[in-house]
Formats: structure tokens, sequence, C-alpha cells
């Protein structure tokens, strides 16, 4: 039987670091989703099947926080991994385990250019997390 691949739904208003992003996800063996604002990512996480968010902090119409305030508040999709990035983390101080705060629920966060083996093992482990309950 056929493995599916998880499908990641990548926010950024920087459609070159969604290329980037596509490229390693895909050598890694996701399936992916892009959205290059905020209203778009709400309605491809209501109207796909995502199985983790990939979410830029800043973007031109609604922060990241808003987007996962909006992710927690929907109880079709409220339990959707969610992995920040931003580059309001000081990329010398990123040491991979900075958290973003949303409702009393933490979030890894990632300092922006990102660290490709950090992130896809965090993406790893937030997807089987999910589907397996806590490790």
């Amino acid at each position: 039987m056929k493995k599916l691949s998880k499908k990641i739904l990548i926010v950024d208003d920087d459609a070159g670091m969604i290329l980037l992003l596509q490229k390693w996800l895909k050598v890694a063996g996701y399936t992916t989703a892009a959205a290059l604002d905020g209203y778009t990512a709400l309605d491809k996480i209501k109207n796909e099947s995502v199985d983790l968010v990939l979410l830029d902090v800043l973007l031109p119409d609604l922060n990241g926080t808003d987007i996962a305030k909006k992710i927690l508040g929907d109880p079709a999709v409220k339990d959707t991994p969610i992995i920040f990035m931003t580059v309001c983390i000081d990329l010398e101080k990123d040491k991979g385990a900075e958290k973003i705060g949303v409702n009393g629920k933490f979030f890894p966060a990632f300092a922006k250019p990102l660290h490709n083996p950090k992130l896809l093992s965090t993406i790893r482990k937030s997807i089987n997390k999910r589907i397996h309950g806590n490790p």
C-alpha cells in the first residue's frame, strides 16, 4: 500500500521563499500548497486537506498570530500543527527552541533565513504528534 505524502501549506508573502521551501519539502517527501496572504491561507486551510501550516508572522493583510487564532477557533482545523517563521527572531540567537504563544498555546518558531535540517525535523515531529498523539 502506497504511503500518502503529507501536505504542508506554506504561507509567506515572499514568492521566492515559497519556491525555496517547496523545493526543500518536495525532496523531503512532502506535497505543498501555498498562499501569499492570510485570507488565501485561511481559505486553503478550510478547503484543502492540510497536515501542517508553515506560517510567516509578517504578512500584508493578517499577521501570522491572527491567522493562528482563527485556526485555533475553528473546530474543523484547530488541531492542525503550526510552525512560525519570521525575521523577528535574531538569527544569531535562534537555537531552534523558540516559541510563539497564541491563545495560551505555544508553537515552534524559526528565524529567517531558515535552517533546513532543524525545520524538517520539527515538521516531521509536529505531523507525527498530530497523528499519533504525544511522543
